[in-house]
C-alpha cells in the first residue's frame, strides 16, 4: 500500500497528527527533496528519490518509471509513504507518481493523507480572506473546476457541461459522519459540500452514431459507459415509452421520441446530427441486439457513410430472472435457454411448439396480449412452471407466477397486456437442481 503524506507549507508544527502517525507507521518514506526530508527527520528516516526539472520527455518518461518501480517494490511488501510539502493531491509530485504506479502497478493501492496547501498557507500569513470564487492556475489550460457549498449541484453541472466539463464527483461532509462521495450527482446538496468538474477526454470527432442499450428500466442499470454517452451527446433519439424517462435524465442534449417515425425519418434525423458535427445517440430498450430493429438502421447511415458503435444493456430477461430470484439454467434440470417470439404484426410464424418440445427454459419476448394462445401453443405440461415479469426492474415491477395451465387467467386478472417478459420451465421453483462442479 502507498501512501501520500502531506507535510504543510514547510513548518514542522504544521503537520497533522494523521501523517505524523503514517510516517511512524510506514515500512519506508520516500520524499521528492531534502526541506520534504527535514520534515519527516523527527518522525522517519526518508530516502530522498531524485525527479530531475528537464524538458526532455523521453528522459523524464524514464526517471518517473525508474522512481514509480522503486516505490511499488517497497509497496508490495508492506504499507510506504511518499512525503510531500503541501497537499499531496495538489501541484504535487506525488499526483505524477501516483498516476505512473496506477499504469504500471494497477494492483497496489494508493490513498493520500492531506496536508496544508500553500494557498490556504498564504491567505493566513497575508491576513487575506477570501470568500468569493478565484482561479489557481499554473498557466495550463482551466481543466478542473471546484464548487464549493454545492447546494444545487444538479443545476451546477447542466452549467459546467455547457462549458465542456464531463466528468464529475460530488462529496459532502469529509472525513466527518455521514460522508458520501457519488459521481451520481444529487438534486440537493448539504451546505458542507464541494463538487469537482473535469475537462474528460472528449468523444473523437468521428461520423458515428451510437446505439445504446438503456437497460430494463432502472435508471441505475445503464452501463457506464452508456450514461457517459448519454451525458455528453448532443441528441438522443430514444425508443418512446419503452425507456423509462427517468433515463432520459442522464442527457442535457436534445430528445426526440422515435414513437410514430418511420424509419426513413429516423435515419435522416440521426444523419443530419452527425453531418452537424454533432455527438448523436440513439437509444433502445434493454440490450439493442435482441429485437432492437437496428440493422434496417445500420444500413441507411452506412449508405450514408457514417459508423454506428454498439454498447450493450442489460436486457429485460435477465431482469426478470433477478426479480424472479433464480438461474435461467441450473444443473440437473436444463443447460439450455430458449429465447423467441410469438406470431403477430410484424411476424407470420413462429417456433414456439417445435421450440418447446426441446423442455428447455423458454423466454418469450413481445408476447403479453398473446399469453393464452403461446400457453396453448407450447408442448410443455399444464403444471410447468411459468411466470410473468411485468416492468422487470421499474418502480412498478410485478411478479406473477403460475404454470402454463392458469397464468393466463392469472395475468389477466392484474390486467397486464404489454411490457412484460414471459418465463417457462423448471428453474422457476427448482427442487431438483443437482449441486454445481464449481463447489467440488
Amino acid at each position: 500500500m502507498l501512501i501520500g503524506v502531506g507535510l504543510g507549507p514547510g513548518s514542522s508544527d504544521l503537520l497533522t497528527l494523521a501523517a505524523i502517525k503514517a510516517l511512524k507507521e510506514s515500512r519506508k518514506v520516500f520524499v521528492p527533496g531534502k526541506l520534504a526530508a527535514k520534515l519527516v527527520a523527527p518522525y522517519a528516516r526518508a530516502e530522498i528519490l531524485d525527479f530531475p526539472m528537464i524538458q526532455n520527455k523521453e528522459e523524464l518518461s524514464k526517471a518517473w518509471e525508474n522512481n514509480a518501480r522503486i516505490v511499488a517494490e517497497e509497496a508490495k511488501k508492506s504499507i510506504v509513504s511518499f512525503a510531500v510539502l503541501g497537499d499531496p493531491n495538489f501541484f504535487s509530485t506525488f499526483s505524477h507518481l501516483a498516476r505512473t504506479i496506477k499504469e504500471i502497478y494497477p494492483e497496489i493501492e494508493i490513498t493520500t493523507i492531506p496536508g496544508i496547501s500553500a494557498l490556504t498557507a498564504q491567505a493566513s500569513r497575508t491576513n487575506t480572506i477570501i470568500d468569493g470564487s478565484f482561479t489557481v492556475s499554473e498557466g495550463s489550460p482551466v481543466n478542473t473546476k471546484i464548487i464549493l457549498k454545492a447546494r444545487h449541484p444538479a443545476s451546477a453541472k447542466k452549467t459546467l457541461m455547457d462549458e465542456g466539463f464531463n466528468e464529475f464527483i460530488y462529496a459532502e461532509r469529509l472525513f466527518m459522519e455521514n460522508e458520501r462521495i457519488t459521481d451520481d450527482i444529487p438534486q440537493e446538496g448539504d451546505y458542507f459540500s464541494l463538487m469537482l468538474a473535469k475537462r474528460g477526454k472528449k468523444l473523437e470527432n468521428k461520423r458515428v452514431v451510437y446505439f445504446v442499450g438503456a437497460g430494463p428500466g432502472n435508471p441505475k442499470y445503464i452501463t457506464v459507459k452508456g450514461r457517459e454517452l448519454l451525458e455528453s451527446c448532443n441528441l438522443v433519439v430514444y425508443t418512446g415509452s419503452l425507456v423509462n424517462p427517468d433515463i432520459l435524465n442522464y442527457t442535457h442534449g436534445e430528445k426526440i421520441d422515435s414513437y410514430g417515425m418511420k424509419l426513413e425519418d429516423i435515419v435522416d434525423v440521426l444523419a443530419k446530427n452527425v453531418d452537424e458535427g454533432k455527438i448523436v445517440v440513439r437509444l433502445h430498450s434493454g440490450d439493442p441486439s435482441l429485437y432492437g430493429a437496428m440493422i434496417e438502421q445500420f444500413d441507411g447511415l452506412r449508405k450514408r457513410g457514417i459508423d454506428v458503435e454498439i454498447i450493450p444493456g442489460v436486457t429485460s430477461l435477465f431482469a426478470s430472472a433477478a426479480a424472479l430470484k433464480t438461474q435461467l439454467t441450473i444443473n440437473g434440470i436444463t443447460e439450455t435457454l430458449i429465447i423467441t417470439r410469438p406470431a403477430g404484426a410484424t411476424l407470420s410464424k413462429d417456433s414456439l411448439r417445435e421450440l418447446s418440445r426441446h423442455n428447455a427454459t423458454m423466454a418469450v419476448y413481445l408476447g403479453t396480449d398473446r399469453l393464452r394462445d403461446i400457453m396453448n401453443k407450447v408442448t410443455y405440461s399444464k403444471e410447468t412452471p411459468a411466470a410473468v415479469v411485468y416492468h422487470a426492474s421499474w418502480e412498478d415491477e410485478k411478479v406473477i407466477i403460475g404454470t402454463v395451465g392458469d397464468i393466463a387467467d392469472r395475468v389477466e386478472a392484474e390486467g397486464i397486456e404489454k411490457s412484460a417478459m414471459i418465463i417457462i420451465g423448471s428453474v422457476l421453483i427448482p427442487w431438483n437442481y443437482r449441486r454445481s462442479h464449481l463447489y467440488g
